[in-house]
């Protein structure tokens, strides 16, 4: 599951937009092309793709970006934990789950002692 990226510099001339200052710019591309998985949260499937270098992007049934998906979607937790667990896959389905909270002792006040620690993530 590799992407490719590439850096373009801006050629001279060739009706190019020049910035003010005279200098030349750079575009960075990414192209997905891992391919299209399907990830399950909170019971609702979402389609997405995954970028090495960008992370998810979800996508509609067509395979547009999917604008209705806002930051706070839990969708973004889900993703980013699938890719932090691996990346495991059922066919094109994404397998995730939930962390691992520590086992802790409450000492008493603010102290605690960590019995056993918990997954990478548990505190996103």
């Amino acid at each position: 599951m590799r992407d490719r990226q590439f850096s373009i510099e801006q050629p001279q001339g060739d009706g190019w937009p020049t910035p003010a200052d005279g200098s030349r710019s750079r575009i960075m591309i990414d192209i997905f092309g891992s391919g299209e998985y399907f990830i399950e949260v909170r019971g609702e499937i979402i389609k997405f793709e995954f970028g090495d270098r960008f992370g998810p992007m979800p996508l509609t049934k067509t395979g547009a970006e999917k604008t209705s998906i806002g930051p706070r979607h839990p969708f973004w937790r889900a993703a980013s934990l699938w890719a932090l667990q691996g990346k495991r896959l059922d066919g094109n389905k994404a397998v995730w789950h939930e962390p691992k909270r520590p086992l802790l002792k409450h000492l008493g006040g603010r102290d605690y002692l960590i019995i056993e620690d918990g997954e990478k993530g548990y505190d996103w």
